[in-house]
């Protein structure tokens, strides 16, 4: 069995050849210790208690590297038990019930229509990799599964693992009413870190000098006071005070308002848009927006 998940790691594991070797010892330890047979898949807590055990008298790196590879393990193993499965078309009936309550359990939560739209394109990959398994026989190793293959086969970044696993966890919790969060031990994508690029000052203000009108007071907006884009295209007059150089930003991520800084150097710029939108609403509608706001 070593052997084959040697040759797993070789080929998917994303590995280094030079630690190979520790990722078989690990494996081998931890099933010696809780004298287990190779082919046995196991649980948190007994991962968990080898770990501990690991831990008195291993440093702490040796214990994330022996974690990750009991994690590889299981992901090796449920590729190599998978269970056959007869007519799944009665359990197509009961997916398309499901998709219908998650949606209705999203709005009900008031979720918005991006987050909607991707919860459900995860449900339909999750449906898929389970290939339509009944709903009843669900738990907490299909979704362990399904994460750990979008981090071997898939290669996905932590950020989409994560947003796979939200999705699904809301799926368990809110649609079949289990909680699995405790059982989960999949493969964890690794998370890259680098650098960021920062555009110095005047690389920022040489952007700006090739932008005008409203194009180039968004960008100045959204850079100058934080806000993102969809913040931005749906500010309205009454949003803004210049006397206090603050704007409200209404309904902004989480469904949550709050307050962040106008820049000084915008002021100017918003006065003559101002200008501009009471000359319209007066000679075009007739009447005044900013009494109307």
């Amino acid at each position: 069995m070593l052997k084959a998940y040697e040759n797993f790691l070789n080929k998917k594991g994303n590995i280094k050849p030079q630690y190979i070797p520790y990722y078989l010892k690990w494996v081998s330890d931890c099933y010696n210790f809780l004298n287990q047979p190779l082919s046995a898949r196991l649980n948190s807590d007994q991962k968990r208690q080898f770990l501990k055990d690991m831990g008195k008298k291993y440093e702490e790196w040796q214990v994330n590297q022996a974690d990750t590879a009991l994690r590889l393990y299981d992901y090796f193993l449920s590729q190599t038990q998978l269970p056959e499965r007869g007519d799944i078309s009665s359990d197509k009936e009961s997916w398309r019930s499901l998709e219908e309550k998650m949606r209705e359990a999203l709005r009900l939560r008031h979720r918005s229509l991006s987050t909607e739209k991707t919860y459900l394109l995860w449900l339909k990959n999750f449906k898929d990799f389970v290939n339509y398994k009944s709903p009843d026989q669900l738990d907490g190793t299909d979704l362990q599964d399904f994460l750990s293959q979008l981090a071997v086969e898939k290669r996905v970044s932590p950020s989409t693992q994560n947003q796979a696993l939200n999705a699904i966890v809301f799926f368990y919790r809110h649609v079949l009413d289990k909680n699995i969060e405790q059982v989960l031990s999949a493969v964890r994508a690794k998370q890259k870190r680098h650098l960021p690029v920062v555009l110095t000052t005047r690389e920022v203000q040489n952007i700006f000098d090739q932008m005008s009108g409203t194009t180039k007071l968004m960008a100045m907006l959204i850079y100058g006071a934080g806000l993102r884009l969809q913040e931005c295209l749906q500010l309205r007059v009454k949003d803004i005070d210049l006397e206090q150089s603050t704007i409200i930003i209404r309904s902004g991520k989480g469904d949550k308002d709050r307050r962040t800084v106008l820049p000084d150097a915008l002021n100017d710029l918003f006065f003559i848009l101002l200008d501009k939108i009471i000359y319209f609403s007066e000679n075009i509608f007739g009447y005044n927006c900013i009494q109307e706001a």
